[in-house]
């Protein structure tokens, strides 16, 4: 307490009595004034609490909120100065302008401290003057002080951890700079004895009540802290999914609605789903998924791939228990594709976590990889729940989102009826990819290609439209159409005097249909079309189930003499296995490996493909050439029947016909000619 401004009103000296009776009188004519003390000291301690209330932040330990705690304090004494000279009409001016300066120099260090001193010492001159000036200079620097030790002493500690034992040393470090003021006071003769002797004595009496200042003070600070620390971790919660450790959705949008707002990049989700949940839970067990994502996200950036998406700033996010989100800051959707990012990733961690875990072998990742802002007003939590359930709807291993989920919705739904219209009508858009003898450049077959456009005439990959049909359960319907479609211009040809082979892509999922085989025969025979006219080609990547259905239809194609081929040999899981199960006619090499057949290893590849095709009496037809010189190596190779943009790109069946009348392929009784070369 500070009562020094009035001390002029007792006018008896020490000397003339003793001690003690001089301590009590003095005692007793200031404890009057501890109601007005108490009441400073309450007024102070709300005003604190208020303040640690409405403050938004608050740090663990004190110096973070050095200024802080500097303005509320001196900001404090300043009013509780100015009431006391303006409003007391005593002898003495009761306030506590020491227990705030020591408390500032205590939480806040020397810039608190700085800030109480300059505003309290403002204000003893402003309301004050300059009596005495010297006195109270040196004793409010000294109080200071003694908090600035104090919060050297302490600073370092989390303020949740304050307990009596700080209460107890900050009281004494304030009684002793306290004593050594009044000290140094009286050695330099600063005011008169008496008046020396007088504060000294009434700062014995105000001990008591700086120790319920620091000790409140300081409580209020730790369950303030505590308080907070309790929030942020039941924040934290709620933004953490609790089994993986990783932020959770509502960390995810919280963090894409502040990036978009201080960064107008482009910025790219990449999420990760497991395509074959079910076998993964039936080897590991239905919470395999708990520690999974974290092993995932951990993995992320570990390959070459991984290490090129760590310029994006990669941060991962558990959309939901069965999918992980990631956010490549700066990235952008083209760039992803163009550099197939996504696909280069998913190999990567794939392979890393089947190193982790035997289990994980027979582990599937899909990818959706989409762009945060599609449109011009951004709304994050639709743009999240819209490619979760584009994610679950779609089978594609790797999926780009070029559009807006809306507008993807909607273009979808414009496929799905397009899709039952050509079923309904039996009447799809095909056009055929010739395939030619590549020794003689003649047509000797083609096969049928979906070449559609959306409602607003732009061209739909076949693999998209593919991908709606199995969607909503069209994919069996579709196909049956499209082979109508071929049996059909199989008949237009054989009519022109061209017995061109044809070929259909089917499934093996229509394969699975009972008596299909037995269908399609009747409609050739309904058609009047010989069955070995008809190819049926099945992807190999679609893995052929070995079913007594399945078996049943191929047995009574086959024997019925339609040709079977298999498609993108060499890209599956399983050639040599269907290959041996099933009896084709033909096997096709995807044009992958065509377009890599300069290498020494890929045209040992291709000589293995055709070792294995020629052991089962199957002709090896090569997709995708389009350059003289592949031409020539498979040649070489003992390759004879090839099919790509060298020769033709897809085309209608009017000038299929016209490209096969002009390489005069056929006889004119419509037989196939004997090959020949074409210099001949």
């Amino acid at each position: 307490m500070d009562v020094r401004d009035g001390a002029g009103s007792m006018t008896r000296k020490p000397g003339s009595t003793s001690v003690w009776e001089f301590v009590l009188s003095a005692w007793k004519a200031e404890l009057v004034n501890y109601p007005i003390l108490l009441m400073q000291s309450a007024a102070m301690l709300g005003v604190f609490s208020l303040v640690l209330m409405l403050s938004k932040t608050s740090e663990a330990v004190l110096h973070t909120r050095a200024s802080f705690y500097g303005w509320t304090m001196g900001l404090t004494g300043f009013v509780l100065l100015a009431m006391a000279f303006q409003l007391m009409n005593l002898p003495s001016k009761p306030y506590i302008g020491s227990d705030l300066l020591f408390m500032a120099g205590l939480l806040g260090g020397w810039r608190g401290g700085g800030i109480c001193w300059a505003l309290l010492v403002g204000g003893r001159f402003l309301f004050g003057g300059a009596h005495q000036a010297p006195a109270f200079l040196l004793d409010m620097s000294m109080l200071v002080l003694g908090g600035i030790v104090m919060h050297y002493r302490i600073g370092h500690k989390p303020i949740t951890s304050f307990d009596w034992r700080d209460v107890r040393n900050a009281w004494l470090v304030r009684v002793a700079f306290s004593m050594l003021a009044t000290g140094l006071i009286h050695v330099f003769a600063l005011v008169p004895a008496h008046v020396n002797a007088r504060v000294f004595a009434l700062r014995i009496l105000g001990c008591t009540l700086s120790l319920l200042i620091i000790g409140c003070m300081l409580a209020l600070l730790r369950r303030d802290a505590r308080e907070r620390e309790s929030h942020a971790r039941a924040l934290a919660m709620s933004r953490t999914n609790l089994l993986t450790g990783l932020p959770n959705r509502l960390a995810l949008g919280e963090f894409l609605e502040e990036l978009l707002v201080i960064d107008a990049r482009q910025h790219v989700l990449m999420t990760f789903q497991v395509a074959n949940l079910k076998e993964m839970v039936r080897a590991l067990g239905h919470d395999w998924t708990d520690h999974f994502w974290g092993q995932l996200s951990s993995n992320l950036t570990r390959g070459q791939a991984g290490r090129t998406l760590e310029a994006f700033n990669p941060r991962s996010y558990q959309l939901s228990d069965l999918s992980l989100t990631v956010v490549l800051q700066g990235a952008s959707l083209e760039w992803m594709e163009q550099e197939q990012m996504a696909p280069r990733v998913q190999a990567e961690v794939v392979a890393t976590l089947r190193n982790t875990h035997v289990a994980y072998m027979q582990l599937q990742l899909r990818i959706g990889v989409s762009n945060v802002r599609m449109e011009t007003h951004v709304n994050v939590a639709s743009i999240l729940r819209d490619l979760s359930l584009a994610l679950h709807s779609n089978e594609q291993m790797v999926r780009y989102f070029h559009s807006s989920f809306a507008d993807q919705s909607e273009k979808d739904e414009d496929v799905r009826r397009q899709l039952i219209d050509w079923i309904h009508t039996a009447n799809p858009p095909m056009q055929y990819q010739p395939k030619f003898h590549l020794m003689t450049r003649h047509v000797c077959g083609a096969e049928a290609l979906l070449r559609a456009q959306s409602v607003k005439q732009q061209p739909l990959a076949p693999p998209y439209v593919i991908e709606i049909a199995t969607r909503h359960q069209l994919l069996s319907q579709f196909e049956w159409c499209t082979l109508e479609v071929v049996a059909r211009d199989i008949k237009r040809c054989l009519a022109a005097g061209y017995p061109i082979p044809l070929a259909v892509n089917i499934s093996a999922t229509t394969l699975t249909l009972p008596r299909f085989g037995d269908r399609v025969l009747a409609f050739l025979d309904l058609l009047s079309v010989p069955p070995r006219l008809l190819f049926i080609e099945i992807t190999e990547s679609g893995h052929v189930p070995d079913v007594e259905t399945v078996r049943a239809n191929i047995v009574v194609l086959q024997r019925a003499g339609v040709g079977l081929s298999l498609d993108d040999f060499g890209t599956g899981y399983s050639a040599l296995t269907t290959l041996a199960t099933i009896p084709f006619t033909e096997v096709k090499i995807d044009h992958s490996m065509i377009a890599r057949i300069d290498q020494p290893r890929m045209r040992e590849a291709v000589a293995l493909a055709l070792e294995s095709a020629t052991r089962y009496n199957a002709t090896l037809v090569a997709e995708g050439v389009e350059t003289e010189a592949q031409s020539a190596l498979l040649l070489e190779m003992g390759v004879l029947y090839g099919q790509g943009y060298l020769f033709s790109k897809a085309i209608s069946m009017d000038k299929l016909i016209h490209m096969t009348r002009r390489k005069g392929a056929f006889c004119a009784d419509g037989t196939l000619r004997s090959p020949k070369p074409a210099g001949l």
